[in-house]
């Protein structure tokens, strides 16, 4: 249990590292995509930044395991908002959007499991 919650949160981080830096730089084929989904580019250093927020809060929830479950809780409602902006822009591409609020939402239950195994989760702070 608590290798699978080290493991998911550390990919949940190592994603949002990911998608905050190709969001930041418009790494190849980014702004095609957002395009597509109706995203401006002008939004991209703020959605960069909320990745990174995530990023950081996913890291210090290692610390003080409150931080870790609201990033991990931002980063699953982030993804919905993303998944629905998606389908509303009539843009099936949701693939990526899909895998991250799986990943946030494991991330998450793990958090929660391990507040009662082993005082990591939600109450523990």
């Amino acid at each position: 249990m608590f290798t699978a919650y080290i493991v998911v949160n550390l990919l949940l981080a190592a994603g949002m590292a990911w998608c905050g830096f190709a969001e930041l730089t418009l790494f190849n084929g980014i702004p095609a995509q957002m395009a597509k989904a109706g995203v401006p580019l002008s939004w991209m250093p703020w959605l960069a930044t909320a990745k990174v927020v995530a990023l950081v809060g996913v890291v210090v929830g290692f610390g003080v395991p409150v931080i870790g479950t609201a990033a991990a809780v931002g980063v699953a409602l982030y993804f919905v908002a993303a998944i629905v902006k998606h389908l509303m822009a009539h843009d099936s591409n949701v693939g990526g959007a899909v895998f991250f609020l799986v990943l946030a939402c494991a991330a998450l239950t793990l958090r929660v499991v391990a507040s009662s195994a082993f005082g990591l989760g939600l109450l523990s702070g």
